[in-house]
């Protein structure tokens, strides 16, 4: 019988070789059973609502489908920014045609024989794999990622009008596996330092005043732990440039809690908000990194949202590289704070063009064994129980691949920019994708 990932009968001659040999392989890995058109798994069979949500199946959290059916989502991400690009995606275009329906057919059929059952995370969207696999709706804040004063009456406003109508937009739209607000969220002493510039009739500047009271028997105290000169927290309303140094154990403290209160203003609006616009999808919060969002911001979080949303931490000096190894235990420590299933939205498997490479990040590998680490992610990630999907960035194309890296030395695609296959990372990684897939539903179906 012929599985999900395999339905579709176009094929564009550009990609037949290869792609028929991951067939092969795909035939081989996969469970004996049929997909729904979401792609879940029909051998797990819950309530059909026409919508996803996310439950927990035996011992495991799962997407569970508009059809009823367990469903883990593989992805990868900015395609559709790869198919605006012409500089980049020239060599499919010119293979194609110059036909952007057949490109968008050819990076479908990709994803299909990539092991991916699922489309991106990111805007801007690939509208042909939107249509068609399971995708996640991203939505950006008005103005800035966190220069916005939330205890303003007039700034909710503005959230609830412009984000509203984005939701009712996508309120019908089955594929959608939830709504994620604004990538790479501020969290940290910048948000803060927003908050001390406000002026003194600035509600947030009023509420910051007012936490510190409360935390604070006297403007003396305050000052023995900032390291500041305020006549009286007066002086601290009115004031609009005083910085303070933010590695002092009291303001880190205090701005971690304050950034709570933030939080618990932001959260149930968005929240409220999702409900409003698209009453029947999943709330996701905001793509955060993970290990670097305070704790009392983690904790508001947990009230609201319904699937814990974050990128991998893709560099840390201090850690093993994360596209070599799986930090199981940042994850277990957002698990244990968020108590919800998580989907990773966007992680990096940087590899070398040539040959295996060192510098400040770590050692760069070369495509064959930097296959088997991706491989090793996607197996490590998919064997956590409370992960119930991974975007991967990215697919194809050149976006952010140079960032940190000597340019033309590096990639962190499955596919080259001329839309055919790295060979050897492709053919691991998609064997990895319907392994770890094969491992989940049946682990589900022995319970």
């Amino acid at each position: 019988m012929l599985d999900w990932f395999l339905r579709k009968d176009h094929w564009l001659n550009s990609l037949l070789g290869l792609i028929i040999s991951f067939t092969l392989i795909a035939c081989s890995t996969q469970p004996q059973s049929d997909y729904d058109q979401f792609g879940g798994y029909t051998d797990i069979q819950r309530e059909a609502t026409g919508w996803f949500r996310v439950e927990k199946v035996g011992d495991r959290w799962m997407f569970i489908t508009p059809e009823g059916h367990g469903y883990i989502a593989l992805g990868a991400n900015h395609t559709g920014r790869y198919l605006n690009e012409r500089e980049q995606s020239a060599g499919l275009y010119e293979r194609v045609g110059d036909d952007r329906q057949q490109a968008e057919e050819a990076m479908y059929q990709a994803y299909l024989e990539s092991g991916l059952n699922a489309g991106e995370a990111y805007a801007p969207l690939n509208p042909y794999l939107k249509n068609r696999l399971p995708y996640i709706v991203h939505l950006n804040y008005p103005g800035s990622k966190f220069e916005f004063d939330i205890f303003d009456d007039s700034v909710q406003t503005a959230f609830r009008q412009h984000l509203v109508p984005q939701c009712q937009q996508v309120a019908s739209d089955s594929f959608a596996l939830g709504i994620a607000f604004v990538d790479l969220p501020v969290w940290n002493t910048r948000r803060m330092e927003f908050f001390r510039s406000l002026p003194a009739n600035a509600p947030g500047k009023q509420a910051y005043q007012k936490f510190l009271t409360d935390q604070y028997p006297s403007i003396q105290k305050l000052n023995k732990n900032y390291s500041t000169s305020f006549n009286s927290f007066e002086d601290l309303l009115e004031s609009t440039e005083w910085s303070v140094d933010s590695k002092l154990p009291a303001v880190q403290q205090d701005d971690e809690r304050f950034m709570g209160q933030i939080a618990e203003k932001l959260y149930p609006l968005l929240r409220d908000i999702v409900r409003e616009g698209a009453p029947n999808h999943l709330f996701l919060g905001e793509r955060y990194v993970l290990r670097m969002v305070p704790e009392p911001v983690l904790q508001s979080l947990a009230k609201y949202v319904d699937v814990f949303c974050t990128q991998a931490l893709i560099l840390s000096p201090q850690r093993p590289p994360e596209w070599q190894v799986f930090q199981q235990p940042g994850y277990d420590s957002a698990f244990a704070t968020v108590k919800k299933p998580i989907i990773v939205v966007d992680w990096a498997t940087p590899f070398s063009l040539d040959e295996t490479y060192e510098n400040d990040r770590g050692t760069i590998k070369a495509e064959n064994e930097a296959a088997e680490d991706v491989a090793r992610w996607v197996k490590d990630a998919l064997n956590q129980p409370y992960i119930v999907g991974i975007f991967k960035c990215q697919f194809i194309g050149t976006h952010g691949n140079d960032r940190w890296f000597p340019k033309g030395r590096m990639k962190r695609t499955l596919w080259q920019d001329d839309g055919t296959p790295f060979p050897v990372m492709t053919e691991r990684v998609s064997r990895a994708h319907r392994e770890a897939l094969n491992e989940v539903y049946q682990s589900i179906e022995n319970q």
